[in-house]
């Protein structure tokens, strides 16, 4: 009954009709209608320019989880209700637009809130020993794996003396308004207990490589009794329970919202740090078991998505900032 095309196809709509005036049709003749392209900022969506980024060797394949294109995004962990769901609501249009890549974002993230379980990652590990800490003893919490549904229950995190934390949760000397772990500050290590940096190991060239602290054996579940505050919390995997992944981390294709917009060509607007692979990240056991294509939240650090053929590697799908809360806000 209908042919539906983009906007560029309206000046064909004369030789169409033509065609069908020639035709010796039994019904009544389909009507052309056009509409605008979904676009969205930082990226392309010309069949003509993802080929060219494929061919080139720029991108992985259609794939790659920095493209635009269905297999693409699913490699990339979005699901497919919030695809649908971003499609229905953006709608469909005669006037050419370009959609905010952080609002198709907010529906990911709205999404996976609800479905992804939490685990526990290292991405930039730094070691840390807790020195008062009882030889050979293994602690084991009982963790939510998803805050959001309780029908997910729970799981056993190993804790010991020797742990990885972020590398950026530590600071020898802490600039303003900097709350976590530094020498004599007292943090809560999630789920656990808090602990207080005492000292730190330095290699030749000054780097720090491993902080020492004390624990407080009375904070055991992340809380202290007698009431004391901290004003931050930071995650951890246990040193002898880790088990080492690979990680993609993923920005923006193009460095312009509207790639080409000033020379006319938009690989001239790539961005050569769309993506960064990191080795050597340091993850909670749990996550061997975490099923191909499956996303799951590395807590504080965003969504991921496992790899759907290599093991123990995690393409990040979003971070947790809802960048798109950040944008409407600025508006208003």
């Amino acid at each position: 009954t209908h042919s539906l095309c983009t906007l560029e196809f309206v000046s064909h709509r004369p030789l169409y009709d033509w065609c069908l005036e020639q035709l010796p049709l039994p019904y009544e003749k389909p009507k052309q209608i056009e509409f605008a392209r979904l676009e969205l900022t930082h990226t392309v969506t010309s069949k003509r320019r993802l080929a060219k980024l494929v061919t080139e060797g720029i991108l992985d394949g259609w794939d790659d989880p920095r493209m635009p294109t269905l297999a693409g995004l699913r490699k990339r962990g979005y699901p497919a209700s919030a695809i649908v769901a971003f499609c229905r609501d953006m709608g469909v249009s005669k006037t050419n637009a370009r959609h905010a890549i952080e609002e198709l974002e907010s529906y990911v993230r709205r999404d996976l809130n609800k479905i992804a379980q939490r685990r526990m990652a290292v991405l930039h590990p730094i070691k840390l020993t807790i020195t008062n800490w009882p030889a050979g003893q293994v602690d084991y919490f009982d963790v939510m794996n998803n805050p959001e549904n309780a029908d997910d229950g729970t799981r056993k995190v190993a804790f010991t003396g020797e742990l990885y934390i972020e590398a950026e949760d530590f600071a020898e000397v802490p600039p303003p308004k900097f709350y976590r772990l530094s020498l004599g500050r007292e943090v809560r290590l999630r789920g656990a207990y808090f602990v207080t940096a005492t000292d730190v190991v330095t290699d030749d060239q000054g780097n720090v490589v491993e902080v020492l602290a004390t624990y407080d054996p009375a904070s055991q579940g992340g809380n202290s009794p007698d009431g004391r505050k901290v004003k931050s919390t930071i995650h951890w995997v246990s040193r002898p329970h880790a088990v080492e992944a690979s990680v993609a981390l993923y920005d923006r294709l193009f460095t312009t919202a509207n790639p080409g917009e000033a020379t006319g060509e938009p690989l001239d607007d790539l961005n050569p740090a769309s993506r960064v692979l990191l080795n050597g990240c340091q993850v909670e056991a749990a996550l061997t078991e975490t099923a191909p294509g499956e996303v799951v939240q590395f807590e504080r650090l965003g969504y991921f998505a496992a790899d759907p053929d290599r093991p123990m590697h995690f393409h990040r799908t979003v971070g947790l900032r809802d960048e798109w809360a950040a944008i409407q806000k600025r508006r208003r």
